[in-house]
C-alpha cells in the first residue's frame, strides 16, 4: 500500500546520537508549513502517474510533536485532498512521532480529534541516566505518564522506540527496561542497536577516543534477550528491528520494505515511484525558497531546471541488490523465484552458489520457495545480505 512520508525538521535540542536532518525551528515554523503545503499540491499528480492510492500518513522527524496538533491536522486534511486520500481519520494507517514531554492530555485530546490514529514514542529508555546522555528532554516518569495520557485521549495503536548496544547499557538495566515497555503494553516495539554516525555529537566523541562502543557480543546478548522478551510477552517479530501483536503491524513502513510507492514531503525526505528513487535536499533555507510563491512560478518558466529535488534511476542489480535487503531484514523473507527475475542473468549462477553455500552454513533457510534468516541470525543479517550482494 502506497504513503506518504511528511518530514519535519525541527528540534528543540539534538540527540547524542541523531543524524536524521534537523534544525531549531526559530522564526521558520509557518513559513515551512506554507512551504509544505505548496509541496504537496505541486507533487499531486506524483500517484496518478503510477496508478496507486496511498492509504498511510506518517508525520516523522525531526520532532512533529513540536507542530500544533490542530495545525498538523489541518495539513494532513489538505495533504489528504491533493493526493486522492480519504479524510485522514479515514486512512488504513495515520501516524505521529511523539516525544514524551510533548504529549500532554490536551495535545493528545487534540491530536487525535485531527485524525491521528497511532502514535510513535520516542522513549528509547527507561532510565534517568541514558536519556540525560542521550540529551533527550524527558525523564523515565514522563515517558510512562506520556503512555498513559495516549491511552486515556483514545489512541490504541501505539508503538514506542526503544535503543540497546550503547556503553552505559548493563544487562539488567536492558531487562527493566523491556519489562517496563511490556508492562506498557504496547501495540508495537521498535528497537535499534545504536549506531555512531557521522556530524552527531557521538560520533565527534568517538572520533576523539571519548566513546568505546559496545562489544558486539554484548551487542548480542541484549539483542536475543529482547527478542526472547518480547516473543515471552506475546509480540511477533517480523523485522529486524519491529515487534508488533498480532494484526498490529505497521502498514507504513511495511511499505518501505515491499518496495512500494510512497512519496516524501518536506526537506531530506525521499519518494519512490517503483523506478526511480528522489531526495529532497536537507536544507530547509532552500526548501523554503523551492516551494515559496516565486519559487513555484519560476519553476514553470521556459528552460527551468530542477536543482533541489535529486533523482535516481535504478539499475538492474540495484533493483536486485535493495529487494534481497529489504527482504531478508523481514522474518517472512522471500521467494526464490521473485528474486531469479530480478536477478541480471550473468550474475544468477554465482547468486545461487553463494546461496548455498549460507544454507549449508545455517545462516539462510530455504523452506517453500522462500528464503530467509533465521531467528537467532537475525542480528548478524546485514552481514549475511551483503554476501548475496550481486
Amino acid at each position: 500500500m502506497a504513503g506518504i512520508y511528511i518530514h519535519i525538521p525541527f528540534c528543540s535540542q539534538f540527540c547524542t546520537y541523531c543524524d536524521f536532518y534537523s534544525v531549531k525551528s526559530g522564526k521558520r515554523g509557518d513559513d515551512f508549513l506554507s512551504a509544505l503545503l505548496l509541496e504537496s499540491k505541486e507533487r499531486r499528480e506524483f500517484f496518478r502517474g503510477i496508478n496507486e492510492s496511498p492509504g498511510t500518513l506518517y508525520f516523522g522527524g525531526g520532532t512533529p510533536s513540536l507542530i500544533d496538533p490542530l495545525a498538523l491536522g489541518e495539513i494532513a486534511a489538505s495533504i489528504c485532498q491533493n493526493h486522492g486520500h480519504p479524510a485522514p481519520d479515514k486512512l488504513d494507517e495515520f501516524t505521529v512521532e511523539v516525544n514524551p514531554d510533548d504529549a500532554t492530555p490536551i495535545y493528545l485530546k487534540n491530536l487525535y480529534s485531527s485524525g491521528v490514529r497511532r502514535l510513535s514514542m520516542g522513549v528509547q529508555s527507561f532510565v534517568d541516566s541514558h536519556l540525560r546522555w542521550m540529551n533527550r528532554r524527558h525523564n523515565a516518569n514522563k515517558a510512562i505518564e506520556a503512555f498513559h495520557n495516549a491511552r486515556e485521549a483514545g489512541f490504541s495503536n501505539i508503538s514506542i522506540d526503544l535503543i540497546f548496544g550503547f556503553e552505559l547499557l548493563t544487562m539488567d538495566e536492558w531487562r527493566y527496561n523491556l519489562q517496563t515497555a511490556v508492562a506498557l503494553n504496547p501495540e508495537h516495539i521498535s528497537s535499534y542497536q545504536l549506531s555512531i554516525e557521522p556530524g552527531t555529537k557521538l560520533g565527534r566523541e568517538y572520533a576523539k577516543g571519548l566513546y568505546s562502543p559496545t562489544e558486539d557480543d554484548t551487542s548480542y546478548l541484549q539483542y536475543t534477550r529482547l527478542q526472547k522478551s518480547l516473543e515471552e510477552a506475546g509480540f511477533l517479530q517480523y523485522e529486524v528491528s519491529s515487534f508488533a501483536k498480532e494484526g498490529r503491524e505497521a502498514i507504513h513502513n511495511s511499505s518501505y520494505w515491499e518496495r512500494t510507492p510512497y512519496l516524501g514531503l518536506g526537506p531530506a525526505a525521499h519518494s519512490f515511484d517503483g523506478l526511480k528513487r528522489y531526495g529532497n535536499r536537507s536544507t530547509l533555507s532552500q526548501y523554503l525558497k523551492r516551494y515559496s510563491p516565486e519559487g513555484i512560478e519560476a519553476s514553470k518558466q521556459p528552460g527551468y531546471k530542477e536543482c533541489y529535488i535529486t533523482s535516481e534511476k535504478l539499475a538492474e542489480k540495484d533493483i536486485f541488490n535493495e529487494t534481497l535487503m529489504l527482504s531478508l531484514r523481514r522474518v517472512n523473507g522471500v521467494e526464490v523465484e521473485r528474486l531469479s527475475k530480478l536477478c541480471p542473468s550473468e550474475n544468477y549462477q554465482s547468486f545461487l552458489k553463494d546461496l548455498e553455500r549460507l544454507i549449508s552454513l545455517g545462516d539462510i533457510e530455504f523452506i517453500n520457495g522462500k528464503i530467509k534468516i533465521p531467528s537467532g541470525k537475525l542480528f548478524q543479517s546485514d552481514g549475511i545480505i551483503r554476501e548475496l550482494f550481486r
